[in-house]
Order: structure tokens, then C-alpha cells, then sequence
């Protein structure tokens, strides 16, 4: 990643459990990258670059569900 790592979350989404890593980079932005950690069959990784840190987080999370979702419809 291209920047400090200042935060790493871990949450639930539905069934599965996500990693949620939080960088700043040298501009001040917030970069976000989040994964799956127990679907070894499907590792989306996301990210998302932000000025608002909250709202970065929340894009990544609601791209997991989305994927979820998907995975869940096949």
C-alpha cells in the first residue's frame, strides 16, 4: 500500500468475516482496502480512496455486501 497504516478493523458480513486495513497516504487521503478472510474460493480484494475516512470505509463495506450478495444468487 502506498502509505502509513493507521487502522485495521475486522467485521462481520453475513456469514463471512472481512478485514477491513486503513492507510494514509503522503496526500492525505484515507486509502481502504478490505477482503474476505474465510472464502478461500473467492478473494475480492476492495479499495477505496477518500479524504473522509469514514465514508471510505463504508463504500468498501457496502461493495463486500454486494459481492456477498452476488455469491449468495449463484
Amino acid at each position: 500500500m502506498s502509505g502509513y497504516k493507521v487502522e485495521e478493523l475486522y467485521r462481520e458480513i453475513g456469514e463471512y468475516k472481512a478485514r477491513i486495513d486503513v492507510y494514509i497516504t503522503a496526500q492525505g487521503y484515507y486509502e481502504v482496502t478490505a477482503v474476505f478472510l474465510d472464502n478461500p474460493g473467492t478473494k475480492p480484494l476492495i479499495k477505496f480512496v477518500d479524504r473522509n475516512k469514514d465514508k471510505a470505509i463504508a463504500l468498501a463495506l457496502e461493495r463486500l455486501a454486494r459481492i456477498l450478495n452476488r455469491m449468495q444468487l449463484q
